[in-house]
This record gives C-alpha cells, sequence and structure tokens, in this order.
C-alpha cells in the first residue's frame, strides 16, 4: 500500500513540476535612462560647510544605455542583469578657488530581484526591485591632487510600471543606488589628509523595453 501511494504521490508531482518549468520565461530588452549622481566628499577637521578644502557639485547629471536580461524564477518574482554604460561629469571645487571636472563612465553589471504583480491581463503592473551592482569606471584620472578608486560597489532599489503594448512592454522606473565602498584612493596626493570617505549615490529614471516571447 505505501508502494502505491508512493506512486501516486510520484505521479501528481511530475506533472505540476512540469506545468512551473513550461511557466518560467526568458525575456531581453533594452534600456536606457537619466542619472543623477550625489558624490558625498568627508571633510576631514572642518565644521564649516562653505570653507570646506573639497567640495562636489551637489548634482551632476548623465545618461545611461544598454541591455538586460530577466528570469523568472516563480510566479511575479524574476532574476534580472544588465550591462550598461552610465556616463555623468562631477565638478570638484579645491581651496586654491581651482574646478576640476571628473568624469565617471561607468560600465556596470547589476543583478536585482524584480517582484512585479502576477496579473498577465493588466494594462499597468506594478513592480518593486531590489539588489546590487558592480561598476568599473573607465575615465581617465584628471587631476594629482586627489586619486579616486574605479571600482564601484553599490546597493539598489527601485519601482515602476510596467505598460502593456500588445506584444511589446514599456516599463518606466525609478531606481536609487546607493554606495557602499570608499572610492578615496591614499596616494599621498596634496588633499588626501583633509579628505575622509567619498561615496558616489546616483538616482536613475529609466525606461525598459522588451518583446514577450
Amino acid at each position: 500500500m505505501k508502494k502505491i501511494f508512493l506512486a501516486l504521490f510520484i505521479t501528481s508531482i511530475c506533472p505540476l513540476s512540469a506545468q512551473q518549468q513550461e511557466s518560467r520565461k526568458f525575456i531581453w530588452g533594452i534600456e536606457t535612462g537619466f542619472e543623477t549622481q550625489l558624490t558625498n566628499i568627508q571633510s576631514l577637521g572642518w565644521n564649516e560647510p562653505d570653507k570646506v578644502p573639497v567640495a562636489a557639485e551637489r548634482h551632476a547629471q548623465g545618461g545611461s544605455a544598454g541591455v538586460f536580461g530577466r528570469w523568472q524564477i516563480w510566479k511575479g518574482l524574476s532574476l534580472q542583469s544588465s550591462l550598461s554604460v552610465t556616463s555623468l561629469p562631477v565638478k570638484i571645487r579645491f581651496d586654491e578657488g581651482v574646478y576640476e571636472t571628473f568624469r565617471f563612465t561607468d560600465i556596470e553589471v547589476p543583478l536585482h530581484f524584480v517582484m512585479t504583480n502576477p496579473g498577465k491581463n493588466f494594462p499597468l503592473r506594478g513592480s518593486i526591485l531590489i539588489g546590487g551592482r558592480l561598476g568599473w569606471n573607465m575615465a581617465r584620472q584628471p587631476s594629482d591632487k586627489v586619486f579616486l578608486l574605479r571600482e564601484r560597489l553599490a546597493l539598489d532599489a527601485g519601482m515602476g510600471v510596467e505598460i502593456r503594448l500588445k506584444n511589446w512592454r514599456l516599463q518606466p522606473e525609478l531606481v536609487y543606488s546607493h554606495g557602499l565602498n570608499n572610492i578615496h584612493d591614499v596616494r599621498n596626493a596634496p588633499y588626501d589628509w583633509v579628505i575622509g570617505r567619498i561615496v558616489r549615490d546616483r538616482l536613475t529614471v529609466r525606461i525598459l523595453v522588451w518583446r514577450e516571447p
């Protein structure tokens, strides 16, 4: 009798497993976005913000573009990765009254979990994104006053709306990327001893476009 129940259990599980495998799918598409970066420079031993020796402009603006892939791992839950390029200039003021422009041209590989309303027939579906990213700045260092590390590690969170257009999907999205690593590279440069941590935070407004398989 136990063998009969075991056989019935296995035969009932197999169709369910096959259905779950069939429902999982892969999509890919393109993305483009508008970037705003806040470069936080910690000044050591200075209590008056107007007199700090080094400061970055509050908001630097640029753009991004790339391709992404999304794997459905459960109903309403997907794993998404992409390869993108982001470029923007940051103007930094030194206490000598000199401004220098540092360009950040990053190749980035994000990895995100995407939670989407599972109703397929809805014309609009909300989504929530959370995950992280690793980036590498390819731009040349323009200054010997301070040196910056090229790698950037960040934690991302965002939300968007998926819009259904027949066989196409359009998803406007807002993503906040919080920099985790200190990019100040101490090399005994002139300003190394008045600067502490330097962290890059970014806010992205982007659009993802893909075709349903």
